[in-house]
């Protein structure tokens, strides 16, 4: 069941002002995020970093979470936009399309690696809220239906377990390889060893 943790925006900022002061508390959210980690991250310093008060920033948000969750569902909305239409372009192609799209996967978790992983830390409230499940759904769903164009001939069992194997599998080997500095050539090699892996095990084309 999930939490009843209030994690949505009071009101959406539509003046410009409005707009800048959101702005501006997001990106000392993700300063203090980086750089001191969730341990550090409280709406007071937020705020000071951000150069705004504390009425303001309750304005917005209910509480820390909130800020928590919106900073991660404009991550993950980013990071999906520049995803999705990877897997989405049409064509037999699979095995190229999972390549490219493993490549940049790997590519956007080394570029945010410090993000991502205090995002992770901090967000273990949110895991049991809808808000967060929905979230996740929608990069789940992409997974899926990538895979049942490119796999045929599966029940629906085998397609439930094919796509936790592989969101699973590509989202943790990511985080590990990034989580150890791995950039450069070397992180595109191991991108398109797991991409063969996978590749060979579903036989795509």
């Amino acid at each position: 069941m999930a939490r009843k943790l209030d994690i949505s925006l009071k009101k959406q900022p539509k003046q410009q002002r409005a707009i800048a002061t959101v702005e501006a508390i997001l990106e000392a959210a993700t300063y203090i995020l980086k750089r001191h980690g969730p341990a550090g991250f409280t709406a007071n310093k937020v705020v000071e970093k951000a150069g705004v008060n504390i009425a303001s920033f309750y304005q917005y948000f209910p509480n820390k979470e909130a800020l928590l969750f919106h900073l991660t569902q404009l991550t993950w909305e980013r990071q999906f936009a520049q995803l999705a239409p990877i897997l989405e372009r049409p064509g037999p192609a699979h095995a190229d399309k999972l390549r490219e799209f493993i490549h940049a996967f790997f590519l956007i978790e080394a570029a945010e690696a410090d993000l991502r992983r205090a995002l992770r830390l901090a967000a273990v409230e949110l895991k049991d809220t809808s808000e967060f499940r929905t979230l996740i759904a929608k990069g789940v769903e992409l997974t899926r239906t990538f895979i049942q164009e490119a796999v045929r001939n599966q029940t629906p069992q085998d397609l439930d377990f094919h796509v936790d194997f592989i969101v699973l599998l590509t989202t943790s080997f990511a985080e590990r390889t990034t989580d150890e500095g791995t950039s450069g050539a070397e992180l595109v090699r191991q991108a398109d060893l797991l991409t063969d892996m996978l590749a060979g095990h579903f036989k795509m084309a």
